[in-house]
């Protein structure tokens, strides 16, 4: 009877709050979302249909309204998914209704309502295959045996859903040897060998010859002669050949040299073919480890090549050499275009000036210290004189700015901790604004301590000047409270976890790096042993931005002890670890300044990461109050 009695209660209440949208306070309407989402996840749709009526007004209902049109999407008709897409054309969720809808006309075999309700192929290609399959069921077949075949012609594997478009397209006959073989070729250059060989045991029997011996091929690199012997030469043996022969100067770059002339002359290669064979082994010979015939071969092969790429590899390798003549011979091989870039420009005025030649070069790094960045600021210190920053001050946005159902939305999602939510709406909200409003809306985010979202609103602007929403002081205390007992500078940790996360503390790479600093569990689960750092217990707290500045400011303090307080080093370590800046510097032997070192570190990702670092610390110092060179006087001084 109690149970009744209480029932009775609730069910009254909630009939009453049911009864109008009530104009109540933001807190309120906060407390009643909670009270839906529990519901919900609970299975208590009495609860949920009695409350959400009351909840009209506020900016997250539309989240609300998409999660009963999806949970009930089985039993929607087009029009109210299409009227739902056409009333939140901005809601996130929406961007993907539309193909989900049409796997679910599929799935009802309604295709003539499937292709009303999409007149255009969708992109998502579970959808398209759908698509283009009604298009066959309602008689168009060509349509639809163009565009599986277009769909086909990947090196990927595809969703089981376009199965029945590819049965009546083969059926058709429209599928040939020659099209399987072309899809073969793409399987190859991504490295796909499940779907190569899935592919070649469905030619037919008189391709069992190539068959045979693109199998073959895949089971072993090393197979790539015999297959240039076993198969006429076409253009789809050659691509073969090259993707193959690339994965054996992987393994045995000597072995792959001595094979060439064989490789050319058995599938007549042109000479760009030949020359790209070359440069293949090529990119496997620029260690220390080559004999001097091999050098010679490798240096005329890079003096005839035309990649880019590969001459500033060279260039690099003469830098990490202490090669000032090959620096000097294979800068001059770079392109004009390729020669303005700022490292070149940089080490070409450092020829200059060896020769003596103090006026050129001067004149260059005065240049080029009027742009922006690493090498810039590398050249005002060259020249002892301080980098010009220019720093654009965004004005405060106008109301209407601001004030917009999508600005609203951003607001709430933050306030739940949504980010990568928040900065979906945002993304979407800034691409869709001038450049003079998306100023306004960085500064806006500035303002409102939406720190990953100031940074984003720069990036989609490419507001490179507006320094202060581009490297915002963002969860400052904190930062100040870990490092304050630590040998890293406050604003070289604020540096790495700028360049690692963009300050997005809910990021999270492919490989499980975690929160503002990136950090993956292993190594936060090491440091806090090491020094027994209290209250981590799983790696869902690296998300925390408290937990993940204190675990991740650990693990920096100990890299950059590790290397003498020298930020190049820990930076380097931080991002690629610390056993291969270990094998740099062995490599490097003491023969590099600090900016030799870091242009030749042999990962782009490393030299780009270190490269940023330092910036973003000058920058970060400038607006501490603390403006330094970029390189500290230890750092520029030593050998590397």
């Amino acid at each position: 009877m109690a149970d009744k009695w209480q029932y009775w209660i609730i069910g009254t209440f909630l009939t009453a709050m049911a009864g109008s949208v009530q104009a109540d306070s933001l807190d309120a309407q906060r407390e009643r979302y909670q009270q839906i989402k529990q519901a919900w996840d609970n299975n208590q749709m009495a609860t949920v249909e009695q409350l959400m009526p009351t909840l009209r007004d506020y900016p997250l209902y539309p989240y609300l309204e998409y999660r009963q049109l999806a949970q009930n999407l089985d039993q929607e008709t087009s029009l109210a998914v299409n009227n739902f897409a056409q009333q939140h054309p901005t809601l996130p969720p929406v961007r993907s209704l539309p193909a989900r809808f049409v796997n679910e006309l599929a799935r009802r075999q309604d295709w003539n309502g499937l292709l009303a309700f999409s007149p255009e192929a969708p992109k998502p290609v579970a959808a398209r295959c759908n698509w283009y399959y009604a298009k066959w069921a309602t008689g168009q077949q060509q349509v639809a045996y163009t565009g599986a075949q277009d769909i086909w012609l990947t090196g990927t594997s595809l969703p089981a859903t376009c199965d029945k478009l590819f049965s009546v397209w083969q059926d058709a006959g429209q599928r040939t040897p020659i099209t399987t073989l072309e899809r073969i070729r793409l399987a190859l250059k991504a490295g796909n060998t499940s779907l190569v060989n899935f592919l070649a045991k469905q030619l037919p029997a008189d391709y069992q010859t190539i068959a045979t011996a693109l199998i073959d091929l895949q089971k072993d690199p090393r197979n790539v002669d015999a297959f240039a012997r076993t198969v006429g030469p076409t253009d789809f043996t050659r691509q073969a050949t090259i993707i193959a022969f690339t994965s054996l100067a992987r393994q045995d770059a000597e072995n792959a040299r001595a094979m060439l002339p064989t490789l050319v002359r058995l599938q007549k290669m042109s000479e760009q073919e030949k020359q790209a064979l070359d440069e293949i082994v090529v990119w496997r010979m620029m260690g220390s480890d080559t004999t001097a015939e091999q050098a010679r071969w490798r240096d005329n092969v890079v003096m005839r090549s035309e990649s880019t790429a590969l001459i500033e590899r060279r260039v690099r390798m003469a830098l990490g050499e202490n090669d000032r003549r090959g620096l000097n011979t294979w800068l001059a091989r770079l392109p004009l275009e390729d020669k303005q870039k700022d490292e070149w420009q940089y080490w070409q005025a450092d020829l200059l000036l060896e020769q003596g030649r103090k006026e050129e070069a001067n004149g260059i790094l005065q240049k080029l210290m009027q742009e922006r960045g690493f090498y810039p600021m590398v050249a005002a210190q060259r020249l002892g004189v301080a980098y010009p920053l220019q720093v654009d001050k965004a004005p405060r946005p106008q109301g209407s700015l601001v004030q917009g159902t999508e600005i609203a939305r951003v607001r709430e999602l933050m306030f739940w901790g949504m980010d990568n939510l928040a900065r979906s709406e945002w993304a979407y909200l800034v691409a869709s604004k001038t450049q003079p409003e998306q100023q306004m809306l960085a500064r806006y985010a500035l303002d409102q301590g939406w720190w990953d979202l100031s940074v984003q609103a720069t990036i989609s602007g490419k507001l490179w000047n507006s320094l202060e929403e581009r490297f915002p002081l963002a969860w400052q205390d904190q930062f100040k409270r870990y490092t304050g007992d630590k040998g890293i500078p406050q604003s070289y940790a604020m540096a790495i976890a700028r360049q690692e996360s963009a300050w997005n503390p809910k990021a999270r790479s492919p490989v499980g790096a975690s929160g503002l600093m990136q950090i993956m569990p292993a190594t936060a689960q090491h440091t806090v042993k090491m020094f027994s750092i209290p209250g981590y217990v799983n790696s869902s707290q690296l998300f925390d931005p408290q937990t993940n500045i204190q675990i991740g400011t650990q693990y920096l303090e100990y890299v950059y002890q590790q290397f003498d307080q020298n930020r190049i080093f820990a930076s380097a370590a931080y991002n690629a670890g610390p056993s291969r800046v270990r094998t740099w510097q062995g490599n490097s032997a003491g023969r590099l300044d600090s900016v030799a070192f870091i242009e030749t570190i042999p990962f782009s990702e490393t030299r780009g990461y270190v490269k940023n670092v330092l910036a973003y610390d000058a920058y970060y110092r400038h607006f501490m109050g603390q403006p330094d060179k970029i390189i500290a006087d230890g750092e520029w001084q030593r050998r590397y």
